[in-house]
């Protein structure tokens, strides 16, 4: 890491044309985060540029890596996992800028980003056989490629994880007005601003991340102060998307955009960006719901119709389901007590028409609404009083009212 150029024409140069370009200003933003990991707690992850080449992925990554230094920061994913290790040890609290993901082992590329993200290298001994300290890191990652994380592992028949896809956040980076940009303050096209904001960065970088470091250990104990910052941005958000509450992937996901919003405007109020109040927060928010929308991740409202579906059909043929405990007549669609209806898996798919059951009964289970058994799966077996002990969706009875009422 060193310095060239001035932060002024940094500012006016690189941080300037950031302004009207979500993907830049986002990527500037992540770039300050480092720092922020070890005092909040948080581990690493990142995102993940997606998008055909020549459209400015590559110019958003030397902005980012401008932050702390010059372009020789920017790591190629054609490497091993020991060699990540070392790489990833030598950024910790700073930022890891990788680029041309098809180049990575398809086979370990996802053993790599859950290794990034949870800053822990492999175990090893030392040659006498005693346990040697394994390397510890926290970093955010960017990086790029012309396929998603996913589709190159599908390359060769390796199915991505959710916790490995959500370590890596894919964004979109070929599909905004110009490419990758928004904007383009005053260049005649995408090719000509990029090559402006390419050469701005070789001749000013490394100046703003450093001098973020400084202020943060001058203001430590604003930390309280940070963390509810977070907790507004994905409580709003959260609100703003309908986001489930039990959706937990989602919210971990809504954390990173919110540790790069924080990031971003703790960055403007130390006078480093030039950027209004508030644009880095806006952008975070933007970027998020985007992602949620392309990801289409579950809604509150899609919680509840499901919910509304199974309420309507209980209360309509109550008499359908055998409250345990009697023998009035038989189960048709199920059993009941004061706790619970078990709902044969035929009445299920019934109930819910043309909808997939699985994906109904997910949907009751991220509203708190469905047991589950603790192996995974939604459906349970019946208790040893029930013949044959036949599977079933069990629903809460009881929060399927308070659902209705409310």
């Amino acid at each position: 890491m060193h310095t060239k150029g001035t932060l002024a024409a940094w500012k006016k140069e690189v941080a300037a044309p950031c302004v009207g370009n979500p993907l830049m200003m986002l990527a500037v933003s992540h770039a300050f985060t480092g720092p922020l990991l070890s005092i909040l707690g948080q581990t690493g992850s990142g995102f993940h540029l997606r998008g055909v080449s020549s459209r400015g992925k590559s110019t958003i990554q030397y902005v980012a890596t401008s932050v702390w230094g010059a372009r020789a920061l920017l790591q190629s994913w054609n490497g091993t996992p020991s060699g990540f290790e070392g790489v990833a040890t030598a950024f910790n609290d700073t930022f890891l800028n990788i680029e041309e993901l098809h180049k990575a082992d398809p086979r370990m590329v996802g053993d790599i980003v859950y290794m990034l993200a949870n800053g822990q290298g492999r175990l090893r001994a030392k040659s006498n056989g005693s346990p040697q300290t394994p390397q510890r890191w926290r970093v955010p990652v960017l990086s790029s490629g012309e396929v998603s994380l996913e589709e190159h592992m599908a390359s060769v028949g390796r199915k991505i994880y959710a916790g490995q896809d959500l370590r890596l956040i894919n964004l979109e980076a070929d599909s905004r007005a110009e490419g990758a940009f928004d904007v383009l303050h005053g260049s005649e096209n995408s090719k000509v601003f990029a090559e402006r904001v390419d050469h701005a960065c070789l001749e000013n970088c490394g100046h703003a991340g450093p001098i973020f470091v400084e202020k943060l250990m001058r203001a430590t104990d604003k930390v309280g102060n940070w963390r509810t910052n977070i907790d507004i941005f994905c409580r709003s958000v959260g609100k703003k998307a309908d986001v489930s509450p039990g959706d937990g992937q989602v919210h971990r996901v809504l954390k990173r955009f919110a540790l790069a919003a924080l990031a971003g405007e703790l960055a403007t109020q130390a006078g480093l960006t030039g950027w209004p109040k508030g644009a880095a927060r806006d952008v975070a928010q933007e970027m998020f719901l985007t992602w949620f929308e392309h990801r289409d991740g579950t809604t509150n409202k899609e919680i509840e119709s499901a919910v509304q579906r199974t309420k309507d059909y209980t209360s309509k043929h109550l008499d359908r389901f055998q409250t345990i405990g009697t023998t009035g007549h038989d189960p048709v669609d199920g059993w009941r007590d004061q706790e619970w209806f078990y709902i044969r898996p035929e009445c299920w798919k019934a109930m819910h028409g043309e909808n997939n059951p699985s994906e109904m009964a997910r949907l009751h289970s991220e509203g708190g609404f469905l047991k589950t058994q603790s192996g995974g799966g939604f459906q349970v077996r019946m208790g040893r009083n029930s013949p044959g002990r036949p599977r079933v969706y069990a629903i809460r009875a009881t929060a399927l009212v308070a659902a209705n009422e409310a």
